[in-house]
């Protein structure tokens, strides 16, 4: 279907390039105007199957094919640039990242450097892991995925070379079942489907087909082939946005569309006079150093601000990206894949090799803190870091204790909060204790029946409730950020998450909390202790990261830690907290409010006697503050009233 050979050099292709880079840069700066400007990547992957597998069939044909001479032209045309953008991501981090977010950029230098971006950002996924937009390396995990295709797809060429049919018969047969998986998990396991390569090959696999096809087709064809593909791409543009289940069936919108654009062959009109014109071609040639920069530049932006900047920095920011680009391109990338043989050229790509080999070794020692950032130096930002890291998950799930007697702690992540203490208890011994079970995840209220979108909520709450309900359990606490489910504004009813989102306190809404109060109620009728703990205070005053100030050059702290009143909490969590009160009145459960043991008579404290934030981040409190000081759930884990006065001691409120 492609007019002339699959190798010879498309100029329309560099400007579908173009479109396609222009696309990721609009999504990242402004989401609004460009909602699906993220399918921009989606476009390389296709771009880069059909280049590199013409490239390779063509040298297959001629003898020429050699996986050395295939793999140094790969390092000459990727290292490059990548290496300047990894040390100016290390050197700029030093001066204004607090020491946490240094080692995490250390990890993701070293990921990006051995390729494996996707991998290390897939295994990062949970409801505790930085925000996507403050990664400065989070755009990595795309050249992870094409560097992992490249490295079993010119051994795949080489094994069936003089065997056309065969060969695209592997391509279809693998792209096929990389399509079902990718379908198969994007719904339910969506982070796994974006990350993971198996799920990613279909598309770079949609580009192999067409170098593999090499046909040619008709004229009109080719017109036709050029404006549906142009249209299913700026359709995927324009009608997709972040809430869309991608890449799932969605991606075949820009995939495909991408496909005929090139099919389409340099001679139909739109590529000719759309992608094929010269500021299309050259913002094409410097798109790959052009997706390198922008994304560091914004993500630095978003941290140094604190918020997103204003637009005319994200702007200002997207021409210095395109300006370093082409510095990039003309300056380092020419050369470099210019140059001459002779000595420089045959040592060039071992020293590129050298360099990213010491980029990976310098995001180690980043990584395990041999080299840390400047704030490391000051003792303040240095407790800043540790109370953000302060967090324990769940170790186990259920813990045998002195009798088959049972106590559940259910909820969310604000359940998990308080386990660093249960463990004490547990550990302390001081009476004999309960069983104890553990059923909690982050960002999942534990009301039945309702769903978050590529979330699985509504199966572990059914889980809960069925752990709640076996005999043996005769205690069942149930915490959650209940302020978190009324503002969190992406919940739905179970089966119908393409429906408009829950609005919580609505009336729309109430048998969400008729259906909760069935459930507790029936725990109560067969005999359970049901203990209800409200919302823990929140707001972004209680964040350790809430009392420090950036610039492009340093952080500091700007005062120390002040109390938040009590009067300032009220609104957030006055109606969700009575409407729980009076379903708890009304089926007898206990009711447990944070506030009397996480504050004083007026004012609830941010940091300890000592000056040291209490909390991990606007809401959660530091795991080595609750295993020390949050008393009020040890009487659910003892099966008697302990005698050592210390661990009878009720909940005290943590006064600076």
């Amino acid at each position: 279907m492609i007019p002339g050979a699959p190798h010879a050099y498309r100029p329309d292709v560099d400007g579908l390039r173009a479109l396609a880079v222009l696309a990721v840069l609009g999504y990242h700066a402004f989401p609004g105007a460009v909602p699906g400007g993220f399918v921009g990547v989606d476009i390389f992957f296709v771009i880069s199957g059909f280049l590199i597998t013409g490239i390779i069939l063509e040298e297959l044909g001629s003898g020429r094919f050699t996986f050395t001479g295939f793999y140094w032209r790969r390092i000459r045309r990727i290292f490059p640039a990548l290496i300047l953008v990894l040390t100016a991501c290390l050197l700029l981090g030093w001066r204004v990242l607090l020491p946490d977010e240094f080692a995490q950029l250390g990890r993701h230098v070293a990921a990006g450097a051995g390729f494996v971006s996707n991998i290390a950002l897939w295994r990062e996924a949970g409801y505790f892991d930085a925000a996507a937009e403050l990664k400065p390396l989070l755009h990595l995990w795309s050249l992870g995925i094409e560097e992992q295709y490249y490295l079993v797809w010119p051994l795949a060429l080489f094994l069936l070379r003089g065997h056309p049919r065969r060969m695209l018969a592997m391509v279809l047969v693998v792209g096929a079942l990389s399509f079902a998986l990718n379908v198969a998990l994007a719904e339910g396991h969506p982070s796994t489907a974006f990350y993971l390569p198996v799920t990613r090959f279909w598309e770079l696999l949609g580009g192999s087909f067409l170098a593999c096809l090499g046909a040619g087709m008709p004229a009109r064809a080719r017109e036709a082939a050029s404006f549906a593909g142009a249209g299913l791409i700026a359709a995927a543009i324009l009608l997709l946005d972040a809430s869309s289940t991608f890449p799932g069936f969605w991606a075949l919108l820009p995939v495909v569309g991408a496909m005929l654009v090139i099919s389409a062959g340099p001679s139909a009109w739109l590529n000719r006079a759309l992608f094929g014109n010269r500021v299309a071609v050259y913002i094409g040639l410097v798109s790959y150093p052009l997706y390198l920069w922008h994304w560091p530049l914004l993500a630095y932006a978003r941290i140094v601000h604190g918020t997103e900047p204003p637009a005319t920095l994200r702007a200002a920011l997207l021409v210095l990206a395109l300006l370093l680009s082409v510095l990039t391109y003309e300056l380092v990338e020419k050369k470099i894949r210019r140059a001459k043989a002779g000595t420089l050229s045959r040592r060039m790509v071992p020293a590129l090799a050298a360099s990213m080999a010491g980029l990976v070794c310098g995001g180690v020692l980043v990584t395990t803190g041999a080299l840390v950032a400047q704030s490391a130096s000051n003792p303040q930002l240095a407790e800043i870091a540790r109370a953000t890291a302060d967090w324990n998950r769940a170790k186990a799930t259920r813990i045998p204790g002195d009798s088959e007697r049972a106590v559940l702690f259910f909820g969310d992540s604000h359940m998990e909060h308080y386990l660093p203490r249960i463990y004490r208890v547990l550990e302390e011994h001081h009476a004999p204790v309960r069983t104890v079970i553990f059923k909690t995840e982050g960002g999942c209220a534990p009301f039945p029946g309702i769903e978050r979108k590529h979330e699985r909520c509504s199966r572990f709450v059914d889980e809960g409730l069925e752990i709640a309900h076996e005999p043996a359990v005769d205690t069942v606490v149930i915490a959650a950020s209940w302020v978190g489910f009324v503002k969190r504004g992406d919940y739905y009813k179970v089966g119908q998450e393409d429906s408009r989102p829950l609005e919580p306190l609505s009336p729309a809404a109430s048998w969400v909390f008729e259906r909760f109060e069935r459930e507790l109620a029936s725990l109560v009728a067969e005999g359970k202790r049901v203990v209800l703990v409200l919302s823990s205070p929140r707001g972004s005053t209680f964040s350790p990261k809430s009392v420090i100030a950036r610039d492009w050059t340093a952080v500091r702290v700007l005062h120390p830690y002040a109390p938040v009143p009590k009067s300032a909490l009220s609104s957030s969590l006055r109606a969700i907290d009575e409407r729980l009160k009076a379903i708890a009145a009304r089926v007898g459960v206990v009711v447990l409010d944070p506030t009397e043991w996480l504050c004083g008579p007026a004012t609830c404290p941010t940091a300890d006697e000592h000056g040291r934030p209490l909390y991990m981040d606007d809401s959660h409190l530091r795991a080595s503050v609750a295993r020390a000081r949050i008393t009020a759930l040890d009487q659910y884990v003892y099966l008697e009233r302990p005698q050592s006065a210390a661990a009878a001691m009720p909940a005290a409120p943590l006064q600076p």
